[in-house]
């Protein structure tokens, strides 16, 4: 995933040399029943820095760490929760271990290099998230602190046609990294200044210009700019006629209205759901407001880490009323007692907990 995870020293195969080692590690892990797959790249590709594997986990039966120290005896492996990158062969090998629930959407999204990534850029500007997990929507609330996240597909197909893809040109596949490119602009949702590094946070920009691929579609949208060509006369019909740009860029309004867009696109329940999460986030900010730690210090002496250990113990008791809820669940049940009952049950309460009669 970028050929720069390890310090043991590597160098870049060529294509030979890469379709080689592909196919040994593969083989390797079939001895193990391990279900393994190399993600497509652009066919004219000559180089490679580095070798993706995705590794489907359920069928990992062994200690992957104890496979890789004896399968390929490196003198490094980088750890970095499931990636596990390692050299073999002065290459870097990634092992990206993939639940069943992701398999699919995972062969997808690390297929042609970048392309997830770019995608993922014009996703996130309607409010959603492009990984290997499908498409997710993230919905943050009017405070700007709280998310309400939900996959609402891992149907690649239905995925490309909601962000403004040809999906049947994707399966045809690239042969170099310049039709990638211009598959990216091809979204009718594409605009190229979501792509300038300014408008990156801060991981993704320190992220992105380590990347090759990513200074280069910068350039080449520069150099090809979306539209059409047309032939403009002088105002005055005199002179030359001048050739001139129409562009053709997107520009994104508020994200709100690509949820309904989704919903209905996509068959699925997503506003009801919102405005659920609404109603449970709004009731827990009430009752913080009611019952919270400056409310107890004002009642006992309870500062720091006694403070915090002392509202853990209270939160922890009413989750013992529902051992099996979700957390959110959990939250709401609390909150919901809170605001049904006055503040000296609630201390009441607290006390005993705490024993602090």
């Amino acid at each position: 995933m970028g050929g720069n995870a390890l310090k043991v020293p590597t160098r870049r195969y060529e294509k030979d040399e890469y379709e080689k080692i592909a196919s040994d590690v593969l083989r390797m892990l079939s001895n193990y029943d391990i279900v393994a797959v190399i993600p497509e790249s652009y066919s004219n590709k000559d180089t490679f820095g580095d070798l993706d594997v995705l590794i489907k986990s359920s069928t990992v039966k062994t200690d992957i760490m104890e496979i890789i120290e004896y399968l390929f005896n490196p003198n490094e492996i980088y750890n970095n929760n499931n990636v596990k990158s390692f050299d073999y062969k002065e290459f870097q090998i990634d092992f990206i271990l993939v639940g069943d629930e992701n398999w699919n959407s995972s062969i997808n999204y690390f297929s042609y290099n970048d392309l997830g990534n770019f995608i993922g850029r014009i996703s996130y500007q309607m409010g959603f998230r492009f990984g290997d997990y499908g498409l997710k929507l993230v919905y943050r609330h009017e405070d700007g602190g709280r998310k309400f996240s939900k996959i609402i597909s891992k149907d690649a197909a239905k995925i490309y046609e909601f962000l403004g893809f040809d999906y049947s040109r994707y399966l045809e596949g690239f042969d170099d990294v310049e039709d990638i490119f211009a598959y990216v602009v091809s979204s009718k949702y594409f605009n190229p200044r979501i792509f300038d590094y300014e408008q990156l946070n801060h991981q993704n920009r320190t992220r992105n210009k380590k990347r090759k691929n990513y200074e280069l579609f910068l350039q080449y949208v520069k150099d090809n700019p979306k539209g059409n060509e047309m032939t403009i006369s002088a105002a005055d019909g005199t002179g030359t006629p001048i050739k001139s740009f129409l562009h053709e860029t997107y520009v994104f309004g508020s994200k709100d209205g690509f949820v309904d867009e989704a919903e209905k696109f996509f068959n699925t329940e997503i506003r009801s759901e919102i405005d659920a999460w609404k109603e449970i986030v709004d009731q827990q900010k009430r009752a913080s407001g009611i019952f919270n730690g400056n409310v107890v210090m004002e009642r006992y002496p309870l500062r720091g880490k006694e403070l915090g250990a002392a509202m853990k113990k209270f939160n922890d008791y009413f989750n013992t009323f529902l051992p099996d809820a979700t957390d959110d669940n959990k939250k709401l049940y609390r909150s919901r007692w809170i605001l049904d009952n006055n503040l000296e049950t609630i201390f009441e309460v607290f006390s005993r907990v705490n024993n602090l009669d």
